[in-house]
Order: C-alpha cells, then structure tokens, then sequence
C-alpha cells in the first residue's frame, strides 16, 4: 500500500511537473492564427502578432508577446485602433490554483490607441462578438443612468483580481472627432497603476506630454464602500512654473447619481511659466512672473457645479481675489461667476521685466524602462487578410476649423467682474466692472466700465450673437476726460510747453461692430478743445494687418498748443566745410536717404485704404486749409489717387502716383509733385527759414517733378518758375550706397536784374544784358560735379564750356569759358550800390572790423578795411577765359585771354592778354592770399594809341601818338591803405610821336602838349614829341628817374614824384626852345624866352597845371615879320624848314592865360582863332593874317638890314 501511495504520489508530481514545465518547450508562435480567430469571434475586429510568443509557468505564469495589432473600425481613418510593441504579462501561480486572479505586473510597451468618433456617432471602441453582429442589438446609455448598479447582495463577493503593477511605458493616446475638427493626442505615457480589487483601492501615477506640455499625475481612490461612497486625492504637476494642484475629497451617491466634494488647492513660483505651457509667446507681461496659488472648496454633481460658499480664493504676488461660481443643470442650465479684488498693483506689471518663456526641466521617470525586447517581425497570422498600415494615413496635424463658434441657447448665464482700484503710474484706475450675461444664445455686455485718472470715464455696451453664420458683437463706447491734461500727466506725456488752457477736455463717442474677420468703429464723433474728428475705421483681423479709414478733421489750431521759440539768425558767411566733414555729411545724408526709404518698407507689413481729409489747420499762425488724401496701400504698393492741399501758407499743393513694390524695393510709378503759390514768405516761416533770406521778394513760383523707377535710383524731370527764370532739369540719380546723379539743365533768365532783387543779392546788375539761357550736362558724386557741354546765350552773345568741383580736403574747381563779344555794363553793380553793400557789411559786423571801417584811410582815397581773402585759401581753382571782345562804356578789349590758377591760397594769373586802346597789353600777377597778402605784377603794354585812350575814356583833349609801357611792381598788406602804402617796384613809359590837337577845359598835362601845338603854328603836325618816362616806385611813391621830352620845337626834362597813397603829384620841369641856330636867333630877336618852366601839383584827380609861356599864346606863334622880297626869294621855304613849323597865326598877347587851340580839322590845317576878348565893332571883312612864314621872313629881313 505504500508503494501505492508512493507511485500516486509520483504520478501527481509527474503530471504537476509536465503541466508546469512543458508549456515552456511549446511554440506558442504557431498558434497566432487560432488566437486572432478567438479575438475576433469577441471583438469582430482582426488582430495581428506580428512577433513572437512566449509562455512559461515557473516560477510564476509569465506571457509574452511582441508586435500586436488590432484593427480598427471599417469607417475609421486609420488601420488600426490598438498596436503594442509588446505585451508583458507575470500572474501569481499560486493563487490561481485557490481560484484568484493576482497580477504581479501587466506592462505594455509602447502602446498607441486611436480613439475615434465615427460618422454614424459611434466610436470606434464600440466592439461587436460574431453573436453579437448576428442579432444586430444595439443600447445606448440613458442621461442620468447609474455608472454601479448594486444587484448582488453584499455576499455576493466580486471577483478576487489583484494587480500590483500595471505599467504602460511610453505609450500614445490619441482622440479624434472629425465632426467637430477635434484632434487630441497625449504620448510619452509613462505610468503605473495599482488595484487591490474591483472595489478598490486605486492608485495610479505617471508622467505624460500633453500637446507638448510635460505633466505628471498622482491618484488615490479609496476603496468603494457599500458601493456608495469612495474617498480619493489628486495631484498634478507642470515642469512649466513649477505649479501643482492637488484636488481631494469624496466620491458619494456612485449608484443613484455620483457626486464629488473636495477641496482644491493649487499653487506655482511662476504663473507666467505656467501660461507659457499653453500660449506659444515669445514674452509674457511680467507681472504675471509672480508666486500664485488658488484655495478653495468644490461640488460636483448631477444638479451642477459649484465653488462653495466662499468660492476661490485667488493670490497672485500681493494681489488678493475672490472667485464664486454656480452651475445648475437641473432644469434650466444656469451660469453665475463672479470674480473680485479689492486692489491690484499695476505697477507691478508696468516695472517689472517681460517674461522670457524658457525649457523647464524634466519631470522624473515614475517607471523604470525595458531593457529587453523579444524579437519582431516574425510571419504574421489572422483569419483577414493583413491590412497595410500605409493604404491609410495617420493624421498628426489638428484639421483648421471651418465653421464659427456657436453660442449655446440652452443655457442662461452671468458673469461679473469687480475691482476697487488698480493702481498704475501711480494713480488708481477705480471701479473698475465688467457685466456679462448670456440668454438665447446672444451674449450681452450689460457693463464695461472705468473711472480713469483726469476725471475720466470710460464705458462699452454691446450685444453679441450669430449674425449670418458668424459671431458679431455690436455695441457703443464712450470716452469722457473732464482733466486731460491730468491723464496726459499720469501717462507721462510732458506738457510743459504747452499752454495751460489747452489739452482740457476730450470726447469721444462711437459705435463699435466686431466678427472673428473686422472691427468696425462708425459714426465716430471726437471732440477736444474746439476741435472735431469725425469718420469711420475698419479693421481686418487677419494675419497681414488691413484696416480702411475715413476721417475728417474740421479745424485745430497747432499755435495753440505749441510755445513760440526765438529763432536765431542764420550767418551769411559760412566758411567751406573740409572734405571729411563734407564727405561724411553726404555719407550721412545718403544713409538719411536709405533710412527713410528703410522706414518706407513698413508700407509692405499692412494694407490700407485711406481717406483723410482736414478743413482747416493753423500752424505758426499761417493757414492750411482743404488737405485731402486719399491713398491705396495693398501689399507694399501705395496708389495715391489724391493728396493736395488747398492753402498751406499760400501755396497750393498737390501729388499723384504710385509707389509699387518691386523686387523688394519701392519703384516710382508717374509719381508727380506740384507747388505753386504767390509767395514763399509764410511757407518759409513755418519749416524755420523765414530769416535766410526775404522771400517775399521771389513773388510767384510754380514748380513741379515727376519722378519715376526705383526711389533710391530715380528718374527726375523737374521744372521750375520764379523771378521770371525757369530752370528745367532732367536725369536720374542713384542714392544709395553713394548717391550719384546725371542730368540736363536748362535755365533761361529773362530778366537778370529781377532775379538778382528776389533772391536778395546784393549785387544788382546796371542795366538789362537780355535773355540768358545756359543748357549743360550736370553729373554729381561726392567726390565730383561736373559741368559739361556748357552752352548758351548772354543776350545776343553766344558762350560755351565747361566746369568742375571737387569736394576734396581742399575743395578744387576749374572753369573753362568762351564768349562772343560781350559788353559788361549791364552786368556791372548799380553805381552806389557796391559802396552801400560795403557799409551794410561792415555795419553788420561791429566790433573790430567796424572800428576799423571808420578810421580814416591814408588818404581818403584808400580803405583800411581788412580784404577778406578766406575765400581763396578754402579753394583751389584753375580758370580759362576767352572772349572776343569785352567791352565796357567806350573801352573794348579785344582777344581776350585769362588764365589764372589758385592753389594753397595763392592766385597766379600766368595770363591775361587783350587789344586795348589799338595795342596789346600783356598782365602777369601773383597773389599770395596768407594772413598778410602779397602781390606782384608784371604789366607791358605795347601800341596803345593816344587818340584811343583819350576817346574811350571821354577826354576832351584830342591828341595822337604812340604808347608803350612796362612795369614790375610788388606790395604787401591787409587792407588797400596797406597795399598800396607797400608798394615797391619800377615803371618806365614812352609815348612817340605825340601830338597834341585839342585841348578840353581846365589844366592837365596835356597843357604842356599844347604849348608845343602854339610854337608849331597851324600845322598841329609838326609838333610831334617823344616821351620817357622811368621812375623807381618806393612804399607807394613813384620817383622820377628819368623824364624827358623831345620834338622838333623843344626840348624838356622835369623832375618829382606820384604819391599813390597820398593820392598827389609833385612834378616840375622845364621846355626849352633852343634846338637850332636860327630858331634861337629869332627867338632871340623877338626877345622870347629860352626856358619854359612848367609844374604840375596837387591831387591825381585834379592837378594844378602851370606853364609859364612868356606872352606866347595858343592862338599864336613867333612874332617875327620878314620882308615880302625874302618870301620871293625862296627863304621863307627855307625858314620853314629850318624851323620845322607853320608859322603863327596872329600876334601873341601879353597875358599868361593859357586859349585852348581850336579842333584841327581832318586835312591838317588849323582853323581860325577865336576873335579878341570884347568881339569886333568893325563892319568890314576881316583882313587876312599872315602867314607865319611871312612874319618870320619879315623880321628875318628887317633884321638882316640892320
């Protein structure tokens, strides 16, 4: 018996040891088929194990398997509603044997269920056994329906489960309702959950990544009491702020109608950490970068929701609040939540730094993860056919919402906000209340109101509801400041400079439309200080921002509100910059340009339709009136259809075009500018010019441009109008990265001396030189300006060249100029005119250099005031003239030629060449312009006649002759009295063949001249005489070397100087007579002087001439009477010669006095002489006078007989 029980005892253990032991050398794999089989006889739906399977006993029972997959819906958007990597199952052998179930863990390894609602209503995780699909029953839940139905009595046990762990790792939930557009996933799920039984106690805890947002949880459930009551706690807790929120209290009435009571209580370091989680900003305010917490009791259940008695209690930083809230659903849906605070400082918010949204630090694991998988990919098994997962695809991205938000009619709500005061700047914004009520699916905004700084008050009121499809909000607001300045103030606006009545009182009143697509404010009326607004803007809410506006300005007086600055004069000197500060300026003025332009750009961030209109505006007590504008600006492209200005100033203005952008530069599309007015004075004074010059005095002007292509690179065709001149220009420019710019210029100045008097020159031309008209081909760069192909007329006379300007260090100019015949008086400054500038100068000047104007000068003559020659240091320049002829009064200067070159402040004229006067005369010079100026020139004129230089220059003397000159002079100064009183250098004169034929009134040199014309007779001729002069010209003073005079009558010499500064003359000399034998004889015989002293003393101007001629008369010559028998005989032919002259013409009278000598006529000959002082009584003819030759015969005859 033993034995027996021996050998039973083996087989037991046998059979126990195979049924434990065997399953382990079984290959479950090849079972996959009949498992999905089973499945799908449960579920209707097809599974696939696509891995393998493994299944062993010992030590526990432990399942196994890798890559599953069941499939999803017919109608559903993807495959498969459930796939696993793999399914870890571990069960407690032993309890299984006594009839429990006891699960040591279930893991699930990166799970991912697809909840989906279908187009029938169903969700996808409805599932359907074959018996099921057979007698097509369907239920559905009943509203109100208990989750527990207590049937089985309490002896009823449930059945013994138990799961220590059930872990999923790092599994994906996803829901979906294509009808509503919702889409929500939750991945990253890594958790544990725990059961003692079906009763209870839960617990669960875990990290998940919701929408991007890390969050970890924790829960506890009670165990469920007589299938009632279950106590529970919960917390969550965000990376983002360091907030958590724990949430406690008691499930009760879970079979009749579940209910919860807790106590909430949330707290964080950061709520703007916490908001940045869920709003994708670059910045938060940072007043909500604050400690927060919320505290308080709720209840939910079947009849509603509330806050409890108390409500919320709210903190945030040091700002206290209060939130209730009640929600009934019994019956009629109700709504009522209200929020107060007592004080919340806005300071906080206006001071403290914006918030920068940054990565918070992972929640930690709560699981540890697989480190062995079993292996996939193996042949796969199912009663269907395999589905491709790639035949449906998987939706990631959240579908866009195609219809509006509809507002819920069944339900009736309230809420309201309160707050006392906020504090902000330092003043409190009171009473600050909000009222908000929703009945029959419209919203009404029964209040939004605020008591602002300044007596202000502000109000909106509006209805909200479904307006053709779409959510609208239609309402009223009001704005009201009885002390504006006080809200000015409390903004931190400055008003200092603006007068204290201004800025008092401000209104504004409109009506307000909003949709999820415009805000629409109409009927806007706004009222400050005696002004008016009024119009109409619409916004569009779209992601480019638009908006349209529709405003008129009635009047505002900006004088009013602005404090009246003094404006200092502009200085008319301004010296030259240097090329640096040049260049840089021009650089800076290019990066200006290309700013501006930059800032244009804005013009591409929104889209506009504007059109603005203001009657009448003042500023600086001038007059705008009926500014319109009307503009297009539509994805960068700005289309001004209207801009103009009626009065501004007394000008009218006006401009139309395009600006299109193009290749992301704005291009000038027929873009035209036009001005015109009466005077330019009002408009000066308001742009702060009005003292660089009198603009009055421009009269009209009319100007217009149209530009075209690429603004930093446009075309320009300008023209303009003022003063009678019109200058039109045409061309293009480059302003960026170095402006550049070449054009054609045209001016035409019909009345020269107008132009000069409007622009307030003081220089104005003497006379009208006739039309002027200049065309040249201008191009600019920084670094250079040209003139070329320069043309023209000046009147009648035609000029062409061309000319240069460098802006260097040193600024360089060249000018190259060819005229026609030109006569330079009209272009001469009014006589007066130059003196009167001077004295205005140096008037203006004071101080030193009017001290200095008013010294008397040396003497009288020369001015001491300091020549400003700053000029020719600031500037080199080289300048080519030629002229045909340059004339002025009756001098004309023929062949002219200039070249003069000025470098380093030294002005070197290497030529000027001209025919003047019948001759040449040749000019060398140098100008050293340092701070004492040095000058030095070379003067040789050569043939200059006599009887030019008397008749250009409006003597009355006529005379003949021969001029040759050359002269070496050098002199320093600052002044003229200096240049002159410096003066040093050598002149030397001759003049051949000079000959004196009348003489005007008063002494002059010239008496000397016509002494000789009285010895020569009636054949002015013969009187020729030969002059030189040399002098030595020291500190001004010219100093007679040499002086001598040479004819066929006398002989002279004189001797004394020219005191250039002193303005006097101190010569004397002497003629004499004596040049042959027989001259002298007679002379001696008519008892005529042999030496005739002359002087010549006293101002340049005027000098004091005197010859004392011995009773020799200009009306006569040498008494000396020869008898007729000596003229038979040929002497008198012989005496002529000898002497060289024709004789006197009658007896010579006793007095000194000087008789100018009639005009000799053209064959020679002199005309008869005046009649004696007191005129004739005598009525017969005249006798015939004899002839000189007779009366020398004469007395050479009576002398012989002796």
């Amino acid at each position: 018996m033993k034995k027996v029980l021996i050998a039973i005892a083996g087989i037991v253990v046998l059979i126990v040891g195979a049924i434990l032991i065997v399953p382990s050398f079984i290959d479950w794999s090849g079972y996959r088929t009949q498992i999905a089989q089973q499945v799908k006889d449960f579920t209707g739906r097809d599974l696939l194990i696509g891995g393998d399977i493994a299944f062993s006993v010992l030590p526990s029972p432990v399942l196994k398997v890798s890559d599953i997959r069941l499939a999803n819906a017919p109608d559903a958007s993807t495959s498969n509603m459930v796939s696993i990597r793999q399914l870890d199952v571990n069960v407690a052998l032993f309890p299984l044997l006594v009839g429990s179930v006891h699960v040591n863990s279930i893991r699930l390894i990166e799970p991912v269920i697809r909840l989906e609602m279908l187009a029938n209503g169903q969700g996808n995780w409805v599932l359907a056994s074959k018996e099921d699909k057979e007698k097509n029953i369907e239920t559905k839940p009943r509203a109100g329906e208990p989750l527990f139905e207590n049937n089985a009595s309490e002896d009823n046990a449930a059945l013994p489960l138990q799961i220590d762990d059930f872990i999923i790792e790092r599994g994906t939930l996803v829901y979906e309702d294509p009808s509503n557009t919702t889409y929500e996933e939750v991945n990253d799920i890594n958790s544990r959950f725990s059961l003692a039984g079906l009763k209870g106690p839960f617990e669960a805890v875990g990290t998940v990544n919701l929408r991007g947002i890390p969050v970890g949880f924790e829960a506890n459930v009670g165990q469920i009491v007589n299938g009632r009551t279950a106590s529970f706690a919960s917390e969550i807790h965000f990376a983002h702020g360091e907030a958590s929120a724990r949430f406690s209290g008691t499930f009760v009435n879970l079979t009749e109608g579940p209910a919860i009571k807790g106590k909430l209580t949330a707290s964080g370091k950061s709520l703007a950490g916490l908001i940045s989680a869920f709003a994708k900003q670059d910045t938060l305010p940072g007043g909500l970068n604050q400690p927060f917490t919320v505290e308080g009791d709720t209840a939910y259940g079947a009849e509603g929701m509330s806050f409890g008695e108390e409500g919320l209690s709210l903190t945030l930083g040091r700002d206290r609040g209060n939130v209730k809230l009640k929600y009934t659903q019994k019956g009629q849906k109700t709504l009522q939540a209200s929020a107060t605070f007592n004080k919340l400082d806005g300071d906080v918010w206006l001071t403290a730094a914006p918030y920068t949204p940054t990565a918070p630090n992972p929640l930690p694991l709560v699981i540890s993860p697989t480190e062995t998988l079993l292996p996939s990919g193996g042949e796969r098994a199912s009663v269907a056919l395999a589905v491709d997962d790639s035949a449906k695809k998987v939706k990631q991205d959240t579908p866009a919402s195609t219809t509006s938000a509809k507002l819920p009619k069944d339900i009736a709500a309230s809420v309201s906000l309160s707050v006392d005061a906020i504090t902000f700047k330092g003043e409190s914004i009171r009473q600050v209340q909000s009222i908000v009520s929703l009945n029959e699916g419209e919203v009404s905004l029964e209040r939004l109101s605020a008591i602002l700084p300044g007596a202000g008050e502000f109000s909106l009121v509006g209805i909200a509801g479904e307006r053709d499809g779409k959510m609208q909000f239609d309402g009223s607001m009001d704005l009201n400041f009885s002390h504006l300045r006080g809200a000015l103030s409390w903004l931190g606006v400055d008003l200092s400079k603006v007068p204290n009545d201004r800025l008092q009182h401000l209104s504004v009143a409109s009506q307000v439309t909003a949709n999820p697509e415009t805000v629409r404010i109409y009927d806007l009326l706004a009222k400050m200080d005696g002004s008016s607004l009024k119009g109409a803007t619409t916004i569009a809410l779209r992601s480019r921002p638009s908006f349209g506006a529709s405003l008129s300005l009635d009047r505002f007086n900006a004088d009013a509100y602005l404090v009246e600055t003094q404006t200092t004069p502009s200085s008319s000197g301004q010296k030259m910059p240097a090329n640096d500060d040049a260049t840089n300026e021009t650089a800076h003025s290019s990066t200006n340009a290309a700013s501006v332009l930059d800032g244009l750009k804005i013009l591409n961030s929104f889209d506009a339709n504007l059109d603005l209109s203001a009657g009448h505006l003042v500023l600086q007590k001038q007059d705008i009136k009926n500014a319109e504008f009307k503009a297009s600006i539509y994805n960068g492209d700005v289309k001004i259809q209207k801009a103009s200005v009626g009065n501004f100033a007394g000008l009218k203005l006006g401009a139309s075009g395009a600006l299109i952008n193009k290749d992301n530069a704005l291009t000038a599309q027929d873009l035209k500018v036009s001005v015109r007015g009466e005077n330019l004075a009002d408009a000066a004074k308001i742009l702060g010019q009005d003292k660089v010059m009198d603009w009055r005095k421009l009269g009209a002007v009319s100007l217009s441009a149209t530009l075209n292509n690429n603004l930093l690179a446009p075309d320009l065709d300008l023209s303009a109008n003022l003063l009678g001149a019109t200058l039109i220009v045409a061309g293009n420019a480059d302003l960026f990265p170095i402006p550049k710019a070449d054009a054609t210029v045209n001016a035409q100045i019909s009345d020269l001396a107008r132009l000069t008097r409007g622009l307030g020159l003081s220089y104005q031309p003497s006379g009208n030189p006739g039309a002027v008209e200049v065309n040249t081909d201008v191009s600019y760069t920084p670094q250079l300006v040209s003139f070329k192909n320069i043309s023209g007329k000046i009147g009648n006379t035609a000029l062409s060249g061309e000319a240069l300007f460098k802006p260097m260090t040193r600024p360089y100019a060249e000018l190259t100029l060819e005229t026609g015949a030109l006569r330079l008086d009209p272009f001469l400054p009014r006589e007066g005119e130059v003196a009167a500038a001077n004295d205005n100068r140096i008037a203006s000047t004071g101080g030193r250099g009017a001290a200095k104007a008013k010294r008397p000068s040396v003497s009288g003559k020369w001015s001491q005031e300091v020549i400003d020659l700053s000029g020719l240091r600031g500037i080199d320049a080289k300048v080519r003239l030629k002229s045909a002829a340059l004339s002025h009064k009756k001098i004309t200067a023929k062949n002219v030629v200039l070249s003069a070159d000025l470098k380093n402040g030294v002005l070197d004229v290497s030529q000027a060449d001209a025919g003047v006067f019948g001759g040449q005369v040749n000019v060398t010079s140098k100008l050293d312009a340092s701070k004492i100026a040095q000058l030095t020139a070379d003067v040789r004129a050569e043939g200059l006649q006599v009887s030019q230089i008397l008749t250009q220059t409006d003597s009355a003397s006529s005379a003949v002759g021969r001029v040759d000159l050359t002269s070496n002079m050098s002199a320093q100064g600052q002044s003229q009295a200096q240049l002159i009183s410096n003066l040093d250098g050598t002149a030397n004169m001759t003049m051949q063949g000079l000959t004196m034929q009348s003489k005007g009134k008063g002494s002059s040199v010239l008496d000397i001249l016509n002494f000789l014309a009285v010895l020569s007779g009636t054949n002015s001729n013969k009187a020729q005489a030969d002059v030189s002069v040399a002098s030595d010209i020291v500190k001004g003073v010219a100093n007679l070397k040499t002086a001598n005079l040479t004819s066929n009558i006398a002989m002279g010499s004189a001797t004394g100087n020219v005191d250039l500064p002193q303005w006097t003359v101190d010569v004397s000399g002497n003629l004499n007579i004596q040049q042959n034998a027989l001259v002298g004889l007679l002379a001696q015989k008519a008892k005529m002087k042999k030496n005739y002293p002359f002087s010549v003393i006293g101002s340049l101007d005027a000098p004091n001439v005197k010859l004392d001629t011995g009773g020799i008369s200009s009306g006569g010559g040498l008494v000396i009477p020869l008898p007729d028998k000596l003229e038979k005989k040929g002497y008198g032919n012989l005496i002529r010669g000898l002497l060289g002259a024709g004789g006197v013409k009658t007896e010579a009278p006793t007095s000194e006095e000087t008789t100018p000598a009639p005009n000799a006529p053209q064959d020679g000959t002199m005309a008869p002489p005046p009649p004696p002082p007191g005129g004739s009584t005598s009525n017969t003819a005249p006798q015939k006078a004899p002839s000189v030759e007779e009366q020398l015969l004469k007395g050479l005859g009576n002398l012989l007989k002796r």
